[in-house]
């Protein structure tokens, strides 16, 4: 578990911090979060899977034929068309208790600085620096999508439409990484109405439909690991769907 420090003046107060210079901090994930709003640029760009972690099924951009190297992260710098929004907001994240929030600093991304020679988070007057402030903005505008995101992504679940990647696919593009989920296009054509209507309720259709057309992006892997090789061996408009949740959730950095 991350060691985290939770983002409010008090427990911030003396602490300083280096913001990332470039992307070699996720140079080694291969798998990306992503949300809803994502998906249609997302999909155009990279092959796109679900995954099941502690916290449930996740939506993520599949950036590498294997774990352990991004191939989409080459000297710092992002090779694709798109860039997820993950990205810009590490090593931020939001935690949760009930219906509160608070985003947090992961003290274990080497960019604290224990002698107080970085950027502080906050002024005196208790107002974040910028390069603080816009990744906390970021995360909060994206907290209602991922929500929505793992609503649909429960919904599918629960229709038992998910079904992991075929071994022909992976083996055809040299993928060894476990775990990948697409959609089981037979199981969701043979839903009831009842069924399809809550995944339509759900906004998980977008996500569905999504998922099982960037899997042709498979083939951009096997060429930017020629150039970005690594350790690997080389072999309709979505954006609005997720645009916003009704659940009220609030966020404390005073206390």
């Amino acid at each position: 578990m991350s060691n985290l420090l939770v983002l409010n003046p008090r427990e911030c107060e003396g602490k300083t911090w280096h913001p990332p210079v470039d992307l070699d901090f996720a140079s080694s994930h291969a798998l990306l979060p992503l949300h809803g709003r994502e998906l249609a640029r997302a999909a155009a760009s990279m092959p796109l899977a679900l995954i099941q972690g502690a916290k449930g099924w996740q939506l993520v951009g599949v950036c590498g034929l294997a774990q352990g190297h991004n191939l989409f992260i080459r000297e710092g710098k992002w090779l694709g068309s798109y860039r997820p929004e993950w990205l810009s907001t590490w090593p931020f994240e939001i935690v949760t208790q009930g219906d509160r929030g608070a985003v947090a600093f992961d003290r274990d991304s080497g960019l604290e600085d224990e002698h107080g020679a970085g950027e502080p988070f906050f002024d005196d007057q208790g107002e974040m620096y910028p390069a603080v402030s816009s990744r906390v903005e970021t995360l909060k505008a994206s907290f209602t999508r991922h929500r929505a995101t793992q609503k649909a992504l429960n919904a599918l679940a629960e229709a038992e439409v998910l079904t992991p990647w075929p071994e022909s696919l992976r083996e055809s593009a040299s993928i060894s990484i476990e775990g990948l989920y697409m959609i089981d296009e037979r199981a969701l054509a043979e839903l009831g109405d009842e069924a399809f209507l809550a995944l339509r309720k759900a906004q998980a259709l977008p996500i569905a439909y999504a998922l099982n057309l960037s899997l042709t992006q498979t083939h951009l892997l096997a060429r930017l690991a020629r150039i970005n090789p690594g350790h690997v061996a080389a072999p309709e408009n979505l954006d609005d769907m997720f645009d916003g949740d009704d659940d009220e959730f609030s966020f404390d950095f005073d206390s």
